[in-house]
């Protein structure tokens, strides 16, 4: 399992700029949905939730969207008939438009991630997948898949 701190080093030194929100914003997100939200995720808002340059660039996962995520992941699941989210998910992340993450908010500082994406419902795949084991195995990946470290 990596940490959020392995994934801050490798931007640090990958010379991405990273634009943090301020503590007040970060507050914002968690009375905007009446939730404590998991440290990891914390950390990532505090360090870069306004942007971190190549990191992620394309998805909407930064502060000026985590607002609308939410609303877009619904809709997305009741064009494709697909269930409903789980009633304590927190939708961070949407690529595209056709998939999205989430974690749940009770299960503490670093939980798992799901994700859905329309070939779920394409394939009849029942449920949402299991992404990563926790929120900093994910940015990990995304790391990757950014292509900042192979």
């Amino acid at each position: 399992m990596h940490t959020f701190k392995e994934v801050l080093d490798i931007l640090y030194k990958s010379g991405n700029l990273l634009k943090p929100c301020k503590e007040r914003e970060v507050k914002r997100v968690e009375e905007e949905y009446g939730v404590r939200l998991p440290s990891v995720y914390i950390e990532f808002l505090s360090n870069m939730g306004k942007g971190a340059g190549d990191f992620m660039l394309g998805s909407s996962c930064f502060y000026d969207e985590i607002f609308s995520l939410k609303d877009w992941a619904v809709e997305l699941l009741e064009e494709n008939g697909f269930r409903s989210l789980p009633e304590n998910s927190f939708v961070f992340w949407m690529h595209q438009g056709y998939q999205f993450a989430f974690f749940m908010l009770d299960e503490g500082d670093n939980p798992q991630v799901f994700f859905y994406t329309e070939v779920n419902s394409n394939n009849n795949t029942p449920d949402f997948i299991l992404q990563a084991e926790s929120l900093a195995d994910f940015f990990y990946e995304e790391l990757k898949m950014s292509g900042i470290i192979e």
